[in-house]
């Protein structure tokens, strides 16, 4: 089956909605309707990375239907890495990569947030870092080292299912387990900025 961006992001939007915590809930409340978002066409970028996709980790049940629509259509996303020139480690900017489905640069365009989705190699680090947009996460597969300055269950692992929550400009990091990992992540209170 083709999925499409409006696919992903009904089927993020509906996973986002249905799961039992506050902070999802909020978020979802927040997300605009499909239908007001404007599309655009993105030429699809398929990098090395992502071959790992094949490999996540284990699914939760209320996160299944979401993995299989991403892995169905890995191949026709316009996926992107951090850029090596900003002073990163190797194994994350080699080992990562994400694409959009609606922020400003998106085949959506959203200005108020964004929706994309996040993969790490097994064994990959995604450095503590922090911006100004509220951020949630939620593992969709696999399972994350999670450590956030300040937050009460922090550090911890968090598996498929799970929901994270960073307030502005709350220090974060997370690494992959054994396994790859894939992460939808959702922001709101502005558009996409380099972490610090």
């Amino acid at each position: 089956m083709q999925y499409s961006p409006q696919d992903l992001f009904e089927l993020s939007c509906g996973l986002v909605s249905n799961l039992l915590d506050h902070n999802a809930n909020s978020f979802a409340a927040d997300l605009p309707s499909s239908d007001r978002l404007v599309l655009r066409e993105l030429e699809s970028a398929y990098l090395p990375v992502v071959s790992a996709i094949e490999s996540v980790g284990a699914v939760a049940e209320s996160t299944a239907e979401l993995v299989a629509a991403i892995k169905d259509s890995a191949e026709k996303q316009a996926w992107r890495q951090p850029n090596p020139e900003n002073d990163l480690d190797a194994a994350f900017v080699q080992g990562s990569a994400w694409f959009p489905i609606a922020d400003v640069d998106g085949p959506m365009i959203f200005s108020e947030g964004l929706v994309e989705f996040m993969l790490l190699r097994g064994g990959v680090r995604y450095p503590k870092h922090s911006h100004g947009p509220e951020e949630l996460y939620i593992v969709l597969a696999g399972e994350v080292w999670w450590v956030a300055d300040d937050a009460v269950d922090s550090p911890r692992w968090k598996k498929a299912g799970d929901v994270i929550h960073h307030v502005p400009h709350q220090a974060h990091a997370i690494t992959a387990g054994e396994d790859a990992v894939l992460i939808l992540s959702l922001w709101r209170g502005g558009s996409f900025e380099m972490p610090n």
